[in-house]
């Protein structure tokens, strides 16, 4: 297998690049790595430097993405770089619909990078942004995303990286090597989604115990139990569909 680093940002000898060059380092032979650092690419709609880009965009198999967290949202080089490949990435039908392209069922790993402390990143969402345009352009391009990866507290830390963290992209990187199924995480899904409905359940039906009054008749017992119950699932939806990421 052929993994790819792409950096976008600005500080090439910065904490991201390093914290992706970790991993990268990890990979176990036989396979093979290789760094693109977009700032070194002139990234414009059209010419040959993009054909070249596409070209190894190809032959990887997995990307890993690598973004320091600005005004929390991605770097501006990894912005131009997701906007010109665009076309690429992905096709549109005559009725505006945006479909996989050429590199659908392809791998990606996410690694990003904040000044907040991993403490108050958690509640304050610094690298939610982030992550999510990374994701929702690599899931428009129909590729799958193996996990991701946070260094917050770079502002106290310009360069020097946490041994947990390095230790954490190395076990990543050491993964990265291994053949990985187009959706490995259905029956995850289906578990995950089971354990949210039990755990729904349970703390709706706890409710109606200490509210006596919700259940003083078939129909307010029923209507209390529908309406707690969707307030608790799409809270904890929300959390896990929108919010959540290894924010730490």
């Amino acid at each position: 297998m052929h993994i790819l680093g792409i950096f976008g940002g600005q500080a090439a000898d910065g904490a991201t690049m390093t914290l992706m060059k970790t991993v990268l380092a990890a990979v176990p032979e036989p396979n093979t790595t290789e760094i693109i650092d977009l700032n070194d690419w002139q990234l414009r709609p059209q010419g040959r430097e993009l054909d070249a880009l596409e070209a190894k965009l190809a032959a990887a198999d997995v990307w890993v993405l690598a973004s320091p967290t600005y005004f929390s949202t991605i770097a501006g080089q990894m912005k131009q770089f997701l906007d010109v490949m665009r076309p690429r990435l992905v096709r549109m039908t005559q009725a505006g619909d945006t479909l996989p392209g050429q590199y659908k069922d392809k791998h990606y790993l996410s690694i990003s990078s904040c000044f907040a402390s991993g403490l108050e990143n958690t509640f304050t969402h610094q690298t939610d942004q982030t992550f999510r345009t990374l994701d929702k352009a690599m899931t428009a391009a129909g590729l799958h995303k193996i996990t991701e990866l946070v260094l917050p507290n770079t502002w106290a830390n310009h360069t020097d990286i946490p041994t947990t963290k390095l230790a954490q992209a190395q076990r990543i990187g050491g993964k990265l090597g291994t053949k990985t199924r187009k959706d490995d995480e259905t029956l995850k899904r289906y578990l995950l989604l089971f354990m949210m409905i039990a755990v729904m359940a349970l703390a709706t039906m706890g409710i109606q115990l200490v509210l006596p009054v919700l259940t003083s008749n078939f129909w307010w017992r029923y209507i209390s139990f529908v309406l707690i119950f969707f307030v608790l699932l799409a809270c904890l939806l929300h959390y896990f569909t929108f919010v959540r990421h290894k924010r730490r």
